[in-house]
């Protein structure tokens, strides 16, 4: 067990990694919407064939299968107990195949977006699907179940076991470059956010100013990267930071989908034109809704384990809701002054 200096010290080393990581990425995307679009596929090749790798064991090894089967004893615990256990493993789910959602934030400058988004959504999501359902396979037969329930850091036991401890080391570090698209895509698509709420005069006017050459949103990606060092000073665990932001996800995700209810019930009068359709409707949106409920529910009850993340997301939320009341109220002010 490392000494509290050792950990300290590795624990700033980390943070400082993590700053310098977002100040990169913050220097990458004020270079233009090209260069931080191409910085993000090369990260995405280097996801998908780590992935690939870690797979690769399922065609030439036999492994650990003997255990693959979960037990059952007298001492199991109660529903409620795997309901919480199936909660907070929803946390990394929703880590892992969500991000389809900000590709709407680059509507205006993407070419035919009435095509490209749908196909990019769609596609997308079934690779990651195929992807990691498959490594979760690879996972359950190479490592087996139950050394899987007691031990982090898997991808990188998985490629010790079959490619040797220096492949565990050189996997660490493809692993880290993964996350980083995370990072990139971040400040890649809430900047556009942060713009476009100021069009609808939701922020001031600055944050839709523009560098002449390069069309980066200078102001909105300062602020942005700002906020998210702010994050990694209070957060410091990436478990933590997870929780944090998937609880806001969860905010914005179930606001977002049920929103199609007022939408629909202000232009009922385009019903049947062929303009928009949703089959199973009302059924889906609100499946969509209630799992991302869970997810929420499932942070907060787990405070423990991530440093309040739900009550820290409620009053930064809270926070930015009393200052967007206010903005309004004064805008309107100045307006009925004019």
């Amino acid at each position: 067990m490392l000494d509290p200096a050792h950990a300290n010290h590795i624990q700033t080393i980390q943070t400082g990694i993590a700053i310098a990581s977002i100040l990169i990425f913050f220097g990458v995307n004020l270079l233009g919407l090209k260069m931080s679009s191409r910085t993000q596929n090369v990260l995405t090749i280097i996801k998908v064939l780590m992935l690939i790798l870690l797979i690769s064991p399922l065609f030439f090894a036999t492994g650990n299968t003997s255990h693959a089967g979960l037990s059952v004893s007298s001492n199991s615990p109660a529903l409620i107990e795997y309901l919480k256990a199936f909660g907070v493993g929803l946390v990394a789910v929703s880590f892992t195949y969500g991000g389809y959602q900000q590709t709407i934030n680059f509507g205006e400058e993407v070419r035919n977006p009435q095509k490209t988004i749908p196909r990019s959504i769609f596609l997308g999501i079934i690779i990651i699907i195929v992807l990691y359902l498959l490594i979760n396979y690879a996972y359950v037969k190479v490592i087996g179940f139950d050394e899987l329930k007691n031990s982090k850091n898997i991808a990188a036991i998985m490629a010790s076991k079959v490619f040797g401890i220096n492949a565990e080391r050189i996997l660490s570090g493809l692993l880290f470059l993964s996350v980083l698209g995370y990072v990139n895509v971040l400040l890649l698509s809430n900047p556009r956010v942060m713009a476009a709420m100021s069009d609808d005069k939701i922020l001031p006017p600055a944050f839709k100013n523009r560098n002449i050459k390069t069309e980066a949103l200078t102001t909105s990606l300062s602020v942005f990267a700002g906020m998210c060092i702010l994050i990694i000073f209070w957060a410091k665990k990436f478990d933590t930071i997870l929780s944090f932001t998937i609880f806001l996800d969860c905010f914005g995700m179930v606001f977002s989908s049920a929103s199609i209810f007022i939408l629909r019930k202000k232009t009922k009068s385009l019903d049947n034109t062929g303009i928009y359709m949703m089959k199973l409707y009302p059924l889906l949106p609100l499946i969509f809704i209630a799992a991302y409920t869970f997810v929420g529910i499932s942070i907060a009850v787990d405070y423990k384990n991530n440093n309040y993340a739900a009550l820290i997301g409620l009053s930064v939320l809270s926070a930015f809701m009393i200052i967007y009341f206010i903005a309004k109220a004064l805008g309107l002010r100045k307006e009925t002054e004019k």
